[in-house]
């Protein structure tokens, strides 16, 4: 099973978190367009040396146990302390390549644009999609939350991103059509020259995670 993951996870696997220690590199600062006393304010970012972004996939992900859930990027959607069952859904365009650490596990490293709901419930008696989601977000008293996230990417997408609100089928429709459109700003011709490479995800081997220090 992939586990969508980012590089602020809470935790990670030993191989996974050593490979992406060593892979990081400094960048150049990122011009972020403010002033402060008349001097362009700048921020360090991070990304990772060597990689040939040489893939490109559109995928569905399904988490349907709460482990699963909390390793990937799902788990800052809700508290971990959470005592009910979980239920996950990761919908994502990238642009990435595969690395593969010490033990020979198959990490992701690329751009990506992601859209990720949560369910908080002690079944889910559907099929687990966004509309079947939205639906009983909606017309019962299951919570779910909805992110809009972008990995791997340094551009300007402010005019593009959604208000937060809670889930329904309404604004699903609002969600869904914001990812088409910052699909196609980050993974165009001009979105191409601030792709910025970072951890994306890896395969579960089933081998417990590690906090980062």
């Amino acid at each position: 099973m992939f586990i969508a993951a980012d590089a602020m996870a809470y935790s990670l696997p030993k191989d996974v978190r050593a490979l992406h220690v060593t892979s990081a590199v400094p960048q150049a600062k990122i011009d972020r367009g403010e002033t402060h006393g008349g001097k362009v304010e700048e921020s360090p970012a991070i990304s990772m040396s060597g990689l040939t972004l040489d893939r490109w996939d559109v995928q569905s992900h399904q988490y349907t146990t709460k482990l699963a859930v909390e390793a990937s990027i799902l788990g800052r959607l809700f508290s971990s302390s959470a005592k009910v069952s979980s239920y996950g859904l990761v919908q994502e365009a990238k642009r990435f390549c595969i690395r593969t650490t010490e033990t020979s596990r198959r990490v992701e490293y690329g751009t990506a644009v992601r859209l990720s709901v949560v369910v908080l419930a002690t079944d889910f008696d559907a099929s687990l999609t966004l509309p079947n989601i939205a639906a009983k977000a909606q017309l019962s008293d299951i919570h779910a939350r909805i992110a809009l996230s972008v990995d791997g990417y340094t551009g300007p997408l402010g005019e593009l991103l959604p208000a937060p609100d809670n889930l329904n089928v309404e604004n699903l429709a609002v969600y869904t059509a914001a990812f088409k459109a910052i699909q196609a700003q980050v993974f165009g011709a001009a979105g191409l020259n601030y792709n910025s490479p970072t951890l994306l995800g890896y395969d579960d081997q089933d081998e417990p995670v590690v906090n980062k220090p």
